[in-house]
């Protein structure tokens, strides 16, 4: 399966990876000490010819587990993906452990011809899909509120 990606957005793809692996190094530091780790959360965007989408696969978290807040030209992602079996009394002895549990954030940043306060979220069968619709360029009149009067000599 082959993607088409556009080449301008490679300095753009680089600066939001180092943004979002920053923020996990900070939450890292911040919560030193916790059990609870930051877990990676990838995404596919792509466009449309009406909206930007992106798509997180989040299995098992359900939408009370997820924040989608838009500021400026940003989206951020956080929640939490929590553990479904649970070790109590350490009763559970694991063979192996391959599924991350824990808090996740991701920063997005949305290009300026698109409205991130417009954004539709929507949960299917654990996918989260945004859908950011294209600014509405809508040619309006712009009314004149006051004419002076040319002086005649």
């Amino acid at each position: 399966m082959s993607a088409k990606y556009q080449r301008d957005n490679r300095t753009l793809i680089w600066l939001n990876r180092e943004i979002d692996s920053l923020m996990r190094r900070m939450f890292e530091l911040l919560n030193k000490g916790e059990e609870e780790q930051l877990i990676e959360l990838p995404l596919d965007i792509f466009e449309t010819k009406d909206a930007l989408v992106v798509i997180a696969d989040l299995p098992g978290v359900t939408k009370d587990n997820i924040d989608i807040i838009a500021h400026g030209q940003w989206i951020v992602l956080a929640g939490k993906k929590e553990n479904t079996q649970d070790d109590i009394e350490g009763k559970i002895l694991y063979h192996r452990i391959e599924r991350r549990f824990g808090k996740f954030i991701r920063k997005i940043n949305i290009p300026e011809r698109y409205d991130p306060d417009g954004t539709k979220a929507e949960m299917r069968k654990g996918t989260l899909i945004l859908t950011i619709p294209l600014k509405q360029n809508v040619p309006h009149h712009i009314a004149i509120t006051k004419e002076e009067e040319e002086e005649t000599h």
